[in-house]
């Protein structure tokens, strides 16, 4: 038996459900790894990570809107985080 679920209408999600984060941070060999580990048990949804020159980088993190609050507090406790903004 075969379900054709083509028919069935999903709800679409509000737009409002993630928010980005842009972490400024001084580039170091293990800054992305630190990121990563600091919001492991954070919904993260996109990350980019971007060199801007030798010391400098930026990432942008979407974070469901009910993490956004814990992921900013664990990200503003990294070594390497100058500013935390949300988007």
């Amino acid at each position: 038996m075969q379900h054709d679920d083509s028919r069935v209408s999903r709800p679409t999600a509000p737009e409002n459900v993630s928010r980005t984060l842009t972490v400024t941070l001084r580039h170091s060999r293990g800054a992305l790894g630190r990121i990563a580990a600091s919001l492991s048990s954070t919904s993260v949804t996109a990350l980019s990570y971007a060199v801007a020159d030798v010391a400098r980088a930026t990432a942008e993190i979407r974070v469901a809107q009910a993490d956004v609050a814990r992921a900013r507090a664990r990200l503003n406790r990294m070594i390497d985080v100058v500013s935390v903004s949300e988007a």
